[in-house]
C-alpha cells in the first residue's frame, strides 16, 4: 500500500466489529444458536406446501416443549462455562463488575423495604445470576410467549379447536366401543363451535373408521380422498364437512409471500402496459413453474381454438 492509495475503510468497520465483541457477545452467541437451530427447522417444516395443520401443531407444541426443558439451571450453567471458555481462547475474560450494579445509587432507610424499592433494588450475588435473569430467562420466557400468542392465541382457544380437529383424522379412537375421553371431549367442543348434534357426529366417526381404512400415513387429504372415491358424503354429512374445512385451514402464509415476491419480479418497468389478465398468466406460469407441462398438449389446444388470424 503507498501513500497515494486511499485509506481502506473497511479497516475502520473491522476494528468498530472488534470493539464489540466482548464476553457478552460469546454468552449471547451460546444462547440464542441453540434455540435458533430450533425454531429455523420449524419454520422450514410449516412452510412446506404439504404440510398438514395437526402436524404443524405437533411440531410448535414440540418447539414449546423444548423451550420448558431448556429454561433450567443447569442448561444456562453449561452455556455459560462454553461462553467463558470461548471467548478465554481469544483472550476475553467475563466482567469483573456485575452490570448496572456499580452505580447504584443507595435508597433511604425508611422507602428500603416498600414494595416498589424492594423490585427496582434487587442486586444479584455473581455475574452468572445476572446474566440467567437478565439475559437468559428472558430471552427463552419472550419467545415461549410470542410462539403461544401466534399459534395459540391469547386465551388457547385457537389451540383447543384446531386439535379437536386432529381427532377426526385418528382411526384407533373410534374403533372402540369406549372412545377416549380426550377425544370425546374434543368431539363436543367442535360440535358445540359448528353447532352439530353430538351423537350424530360420534355416530359418523365410528360407523366411517369402521367400514373403511384409510392408507398410510394417514392424513384429512387420505381421508378425504376415501371420502370422494367412495361418495361417503352422503352418508357422513357432518364429518365431510368437517374434514372440508380441516383440509383448508391455512398453514402458513408462505405461499402468499412467494406470489408477491413474484410478482416484483415479472411485473418489471418493461411490462408496465401488461394487462391484468396477462400479468396473472405470466404470474401463474413462474409460480407454477415446479408443475410438469406436456408441450404436445398445449400444441393442440392452440391448434383446436381454430383460425386465430385477424381481419385487417
Amino acid at each position: 500500500m503507498t501513500q497515494q492509495d486511499p485509506p481502506d475503510s473497511s479497516a475502520g468497520d473491522a476494528m468498530i466489529l472488534l470493539k464489540s465483541i466482548n464476553f457478552e457477545f460469546f454468552l449471547c452467541l451460546e444462547i440464542t444458536c441453540p434455540i435458533f437451530q430450533v425454531t429455523a427447522m420449524a419454520s422450514n417444516a410449516l412452510q412446506q406446501k404439504d404440510m398438514d395443520l395437526g402436524a404443524a401443531y405437533k411440531v410448535v407444541n414440540g418447539v414449546l416443549q423444548g423451550l420448558a426443558h431448556s429454561r433450567t439451571e443447569e442448561e444456562f450453567d453449561n452455556m455459560y462455562k462454553q461462553a467463558t471458555e470461548k471467548a478465554a481462547s481469544v483472550g476475553l475474560d467475563p466482567p469483573t463488575e456485575i452490570p448496572g450494579q456499580a452505580r447504584r445509587r443507595k435508597m433511604p432507610a425508611k422507602y428500603k423495604f416498600t414494595a416498589t424499592t424492594a423490585t427496582v433494588d434487587h442486586t444479584f450475588p455473581t455475574l452468572q445470576d445476572y446474566y440467567r435473569v437478565k439475559v437468559y430467562y428472558v430471552f427463552v420466557d419472550t419467545m415461549t410467549h410470542e410462539l403461544r400468542r401466534r399459534f395459540k392465541g391469547e386465551d388457547n382457544s385457537t389451540w383447543e379447536i384446531l386439535n379437536a380437529f386432529h381427532s377426526l383424522t385418528v382411526p384407533e379412537n373410534w374403533k372402540t366401543a369406549n372412545p377416549p375421553t380426550e377425544a370425546l371431549q374434543a368431539v363436543k367442543k367442535l360440535c358445540q363451535f359448528y353447532n352439530i348434534e353430538v351423537d350424530k357426529l360420534q355416530t359418523e366417526l365410528k360407523v366411517f373408521h369402521a367400514s373403511y381404512s384409510c392408507p398410510s400415513p394417514i392424513s384429512v387429504t387420505s381421508i378425504l380422498t376415501v371420502v370422494k372415491e367412495n361418495n361417503a358424503h352422503v352418508v357422513f354429512p357432518n364429518l365431510t364437512e368437517l374434514l372440508k374445512t380441516y383440509g383448508t385451514l391455512p398453514v402458513s402464509t408462505a405461499t402468499v409471500e412467494r406470489s408477491f415476491s413474484k410478482l416484483k419480479l415479472v411485473k418489471t418497468k418493461l411490462r408496465t402496459l401488461c394487462t391484468e389478465e396477462r400479468l396473472s398468466e405470466l404470474l401463474l406460469h413462474a409460480i407454477e413453474k415446479d408443475i410438469p407441462v406436456n408441450l404436445s398438449e398445449v400444441i393442440d389446444i392452440f391448434k383446436s381454438m381454430g383460425n386465430r388470424k385477424l381481419l385487417l
